[in-house]
């Protein structure tokens, strides 16, 4: 049996890679860290199988230049095929294991790939005189920064695999000069198998909140990313949250029809978030629900009409938009469909918006069509399960196939026949 080693799990992203690759047949282990409790294996599952096949290591724990390269390769080295994400993946590289596949996951790419590569000495004092916490840079300082090898995890990586972006993205990927072939496939980060017959679950009593909700409200809009508009960390962070809200408040001053939006305790700006809608005169419309994990996301999603996604960059996949469309759920979404010509026989189908009052407009089309609604949501869901899961998959056993093959073993795995 083919031996599959997913290295790094941001987002939670590569566990429900492991488990589509396992339902294929193969071997796969899941190597992780711990970095948001959130992003766990626990957080998409209610059972304990995964314990079996999915590892947290300390490798990062003292630092990627302190770690141990020996006891990583031994971990490693009984695996045929090396599929990478993130900080762990570079911590194999630096040890001496390259990727078959990378996936970028966005900040690698614009921000942890392209910041200084080494630290000389003169890059140490100035770091340190600037800094108003000393002995946090001392640290970073004494086990150097992973730039270096997240960039060359990226490079050396034989294939990586994106989706359509936007230039800007797709710029800084270039810009990495990469040796391996950059193919659009997409990351299949979603396993549906995790919530079918599983939407009863009653998760930390708002189950019962949003059952309250809708014997209120016509129409429930849900938006369950993170609240980041105000605070600027880079150029790709601004989500655009706030022009949600405005539209919002801007379809219930035109609209009689009664309507709640519904948000996570979740982000950088949920400060800033609560005080706009605190101006606009809306929070009795507005309902908080605290971050959560994926299995009780998808649950909530399965209670609402209308789901949001960015408004800032056009993104055609994301994390967000993938979860609702999965469920059957209709978005309202910026894309630049402009940048997607010939990307796929078909783009799913949305509420195109990103000023506030085309987000407005976009919320009293789903109010006034519920039925038509639906029907975009279904389709959206046959869209994603097609050309986000199973062609990705197709793609991802293409490559581990090839390299079994290349190597000199049979391939008798019956893996494309299950997709």
């Amino acid at each position: 049996m083919t031996r599959v080693a997913l290295i790094g799990n941001m987002n939670n992203n590569f566990f429900a890679i492991t488990r589509h690759l396992r339902d294929l047949g193969y071997d796969a282990h899941l190597f992780y860290r711990v970095a948001m409790d959130h992003f766990t294996p626990e957080a998409d599952c209610w059972d304990e199988d995964y314990k079996e096949y999915c590892h947290e290591v300390n490798w990062l724990d003292k630092g990627i230049c302190l770690i141990d390269e020996q006891r990583i390769r031994e971990e490693l080295n009984r695996f045929d095929f090396f599929i990478g994400q993130g900080d762990e993946a570079a911590a194999a590289h630096r040890a001496g294991v390259d990727m078959d596949v990378y996936y970028p996951y966005g900040s690698d790419v614009y921000k942890y790939a392209q910041l200084q590569q080494e630290f000389l000495p003169r890059h140490k004092v100035v770091h340190y005189l600037k800094s108003k916490d000393y002995a946090k840079t001392r640290r970073m300082l004494e086990r150097g920064t992973p730039s270096k090898s997240m960039r060359g995890v990226i490079v050396n990586a034989k294939h990586i695999l994106v989706d359509h972006t936007n230039e800007d993205f797709e710029c800084q990927l270039r810009s990495l000069k990469c040796k391996g072939k950059i193919e659009h496939v997409p990351m299949p980060f979603i396993y549906p198998k995790a919530y079918q017959n599983r939407l009863d679950e009653k998760s930390n009593g708002w189950s019962d909140i949003i059952e309250n909700v809708r014997r209120q409200y016509e129409l429930l809009i849900l938006y369950h990313g993170r609240q980041e508009w105000k605070s600027k960390y880079n150029e790709f962070t601004p989500k655009n949250t706030h022009h949600l809200i405005i539209g919002f408040a801007d379809f219930l001053k035109q609209k009689r029809s009664s309507a709640c939006l519904i948000m996570l305790d979740y982000g950088y700006d949920v400060q800033y978030s609560k005080q706009l809608i605190t101006e606009l005169g809306i929070a009795k419309h507005v309902i908080w629900l605290p971050k959560m994990m994926r299995k009780e996301i998808m649950n909530l999603i399965s209670h609402v009409d209308v789901c949001a996604g960015e408004f800032g960059r056009s993104y055609l996949t994301f994390g967000t938009i993938v979860e609702a469309m999965l469920m059957g759920k209709p978005v309202i979404h910026h894309r630049d469909d402009a940048l997607y010509v010939g990307a796929y026989p078909e783009l799913y189908p949305l509420l195109n918006a990103r000023e506030p009052d085309e987000i407005a407009r976009a919320i009293s089309l789903a109010a006034d069509n519920p039925a038509h609604s639906r029907i975009m949501g279904k389709d959206a869901s046959a869209w994603i399960k097609q050309f986000f899961i199973e062609k990705p998959l197709q793609r991802l056993v293409t490559l581990i196939e090839n390299k079994i093959y290349d190597s000199g073993y049979a391939t008798n795995n019956t893996a494309l026949s299950k997709i």
